[in-house]
């Protein structure tokens, strides 16, 4: 081995380990910037999708946040007793279509089918939606955050809600 090569084998030997180094740096931030899609507001109950632009409440309907986690059971509630809530809450808040929940459907998460950062204590239960435009009741959507999977439904059962607005 001549000395050229000798050079130049322990200039790669301490070259690649730092290129592997700064790779792995790289993929580290990748995945700390797709965390970044969710931005949760000061006081912990709301997160705002900055992909979608809408605003979320953290915890489904019947929890509440504690500072960490959403606590207690989510209430399963009609489809027209949802509409009504949403409505008359100020900002306005409104059921989410089915578009807007399958948004937030993370089907890599194990318990529940969310991010689990950003809506920690999430249920895995089935949620209502709505059909984009439409003003009745009688059609509607389900969005189950045990498996992922939606389902078209009638208004007559009652199920969890977690209400939406825009950012």
């Amino acid at each position: 081995m001549n000395l050229s090569n000798t050079l130049f084998s322990r200039t790669m030997n301490r070259f690649v380990p730092t290129l592997v180094l700064a790779l792995a740096g790289v993929s580290f931030m990748s995945a700390a910037q797709a965390e970044g899609r969710f931005v949760i507001s000061a006081d912990g109950k709301e997160v705002t999708d900055t992909q979608t632009k809408l605003v979320w409440q953290r915890c489904a309907v019947g929890q509440t946040w504690d500072g960490k986690v959403c606590a207690g059971k989510a209430t399963k509630i009609s489809l027209a007793k949802a509409k009504e809530m949403g409505a008359a809450m100020t900002p306005a808040w409104h059921l989410p279509t089915k578009e807007e929940m399958v948004s937030v459907v993370d089907k890599s998460q194990k318990k529940s089918k969310i991010d689990a950062t950003a809506f920690p204590g999430a249920p895995g239960v089935i949620f209502w939606a709505t059909q984009a435009g439409s003003t009745d009741n009688l059609n509607a959507w389900l969005v189950n955050f045990k498996n992922g999977r939606v389902v078209a439904n009638t208004h007559k059962a009652n199920y969890a809600v977690r209400l939406v607005r825009p950012a």
